[in-house]
């Protein structure tokens, strides 16, 4: 009778001890899910949102500088804010490409690189004739250079729109996984108790 008793005992400590361990292992396997998705969520989609974003304000600063330039030739400022935007470009689309590798934005940031070329070229063209010719300048701006602008602009400010739709898909998508883990959806939880 004392042995059977002892078994019910353990038995009874145990179940409980068990159960506990069980809940332990999947509130661990959950959080540890969750920070996963949350660090892809960084480095993938809001790294691709910030790049891309950063990538059109550079865009708009180099707008800003080669106009200046044209205006007034002898602007040494107007110089480097261009080099400087066209450095920050670049270094901007590096990273994106790396953060966007495998998403489904990763063909879209692909297709600014001609756009980007394009417009270099035009930008490289302005600056040249300015040297000689500002009126003319003026025109190969207005008439080579926007137009390749505003259609590398209009590409990526859609890709700051999906950029961002994806990272706050993401990100909507994160907490589920963590208040289900810890109990908060889960039948039986404190939850259902209040």
């Amino acid at each position: 009778v004392t042995v059977n008793f002892n078994r019910h005992l353990i038995l009874c400590a145990a179940a409980p001890a068990t159960l506990f361990l069980v809940a332990l292992a999947i509130s661990l396997w959950g959080l540890m899910s969750t920070q996963s998705k949350f660090d892809h969520y960084i480095s993938t989609e809001q790294a691709t949102a910030d790049t891309v974003n950063e990538m059109y304000a550079q865009g708009l600063q180099m707008g800003q500088a080669l106009r200046n330039l044209v205006i007034d030739p002898s602007n040494k400022k107007a110089y480097e804010n261009f080099d400087i935007a066209e450095k920050k470009y670049a270094e901007a689309y590096a990273k994106a490409q790396v953060a966007a590798e495998g998403t489904s934005l990763s063909a879209a940031l692909r297709e600014l690189e001609p756009l980007r070329a394009k417009q270099a070229s035009k930008q490289a063209h302005v600056l040249s004739v300015m040297k000689t010719d500002q009126a003319q300048a003026m025109e190969v701006l207005k008439n080579e250079e926007t137009p390749v602008w505003r259609e590398l602009r209009t590409q990526l400010i859609d890709l700051v729109a999906k950029s961002r739709e994806m990272a706050a898909l993401t990100h909507k998508q994160t907490p589920n996984t963590a208040e289900y883990s810890l109990g908060d959806r889960a039948p039986g939880s404190y939850r259902d108790w209040e």
